[in-house]
């Protein structure tokens, strides 16, 4: 007689299939940065009195440098680093090119300008990464050190406000394109209307993101910051990696330094000390992870335009300027914790595996 063990069915096999987490879960962070601009924004549109193509331009000029700047501290923060250097690096490119530019041939001398500052740029990432990555340094002390490096280098080319930078270069980055309203051409239907230049840097940018985020280097420098040992263990080159990515990060504090010169159309030993801390902000904001391996630069832009706009919004309102600090790091610490939030979430569940 067959046993009764054998002639019961066999219990059904667990469903093991790992369903993906919904599309406002996985990109939680991303969402609430991007509705906070847009809520800013929009506070920032009532309260103009004509929201005019100035008042665009305005608007998008204002967090370009720090926008530019910033897509190289999350390259930095995605392995697990700090780029304390950021800012000196704009300040030094910044009085490179008001150094090299003059008024008797301004379009060439820009040029050699611009060459000279993104060539100082990658210099200086190029240093950092060797550092960090060949001498196994801590990425703050670094950056630290090269920081003051790129200051007082500065400070020698540029001792004093001043230098040139042509108007043409300045209308480049910071104009207006399609200064009055014009039909298209070839009668197509439809009407093309002033749109701020920088709007079209930012475009560059998204589209310099989503490009490197299909390739293999992004590949490698998020598996560094996710686990620098799985990365080594998975034959990732991690001091490659790393070189890449501080080397990145300088090319585009070097950018900055160039926007920022079109904005200000004149050279600043110090102009670009103020992005040291603000990148590192709008990153944080943007919703990565300081220890690395998790972040977006779609966030990195809402947070840098989110720290921009913040100040001008304040001052349409009436609120005094002494409290732009404290309303930027209420919502920066109002969004860390967020994120904190959710870790301490997935924290508990492992806990009670």
């Amino acid at each position: 007689m067959a046993s009764v063990g054998a002639s019961m069915p066999p219990p059904a096999a667990q469903d093991r299939t790992v369903r993906p987490r919904p599309f406002v879960a996985r990109n939680g962070r991303l969402l609430f940065v991007w509705g906070l601009l847009i809520a800013i924004v929009v506070a920032y549109v009532l309260v103009v009195p004509q929201f005019r193509p100035r008042e665009q331009r305005t608007l998008v000029n204002s967090g370009l440098t720090l926008a530019t700047a910033s897509l190289g501290q999350t390259l930095v923060v995605l392995t697990g680093g700090i780029d304390l250097s950021i800012g000196p690096m704009v300040s030094l490119t910044n009085s490179i090119a008001s150094a090299v530019t003059n008024k008797e041939s301004p379009n060439g001398s820009m040029a050699v300008a611009a060459a000279a500052a993104l060539g100082a740029g990658a210099l200086g990432g190029l240093i950092n990464g060797a550092l960090v990555a060949y001498g196994r340094l801590q990425p703050i002390i670094v950056t630290l050190a090269t920081g003051s490096i790129w200051t007082g280098i500065a400070l020698y080319i540029r001792p004093s406000p001043g230098g040139f930078i042509p108007l043409e270069f300045s209308n480049l980055l910071s104009g207006t394109a399609f200064q009055e309203p014009v039909p298209l051409p070839f009668g197509l239907p439809g009407t093309v209307y002033p749109v701020p230049k920088a709007a079209f840097v930012v475009l560059g940018l998204v589209i310099f993101w989503a490009l490197f985020r299909r390739s293999r280097l992004a590949t490698r420098i998020y598996a560094v910051g996710s686990s620098e040992g799985a990365a080594y263990l998975s034959g990732v080159n991690v001091q490659h990696a790393k070189l890449a990515a501080y080397t990145l990060a300088g090319v585009a504090a070097g950018c900055a330094g160039l926007v920022n010169s079109a904005q200000t159309a004149t050279g600043n030993a110090l102009s670009g000390t103020v992005f040291t801390l603000n990148s590192i902000a709008a990153v944080v904001l943007g919703g990565a992870a300081l220890a690395g391996g998790a972040g977006s630069y779609l966030g990195t832009l809402a947070g840098a335009y989110v720290i921009s706009i913040i100040p001008s919004v304040l001052q349409f309102y009436g609120v005094s300027s002494f409290y732009k600090d404290l309303v930027q790091g209420s919502i920066l610490l109002f969004a860390v914790a967020l994120g904190a939030f959710g870790l301490l979430r997935v924290r508990n569940r492992m806990d009670r595996l």
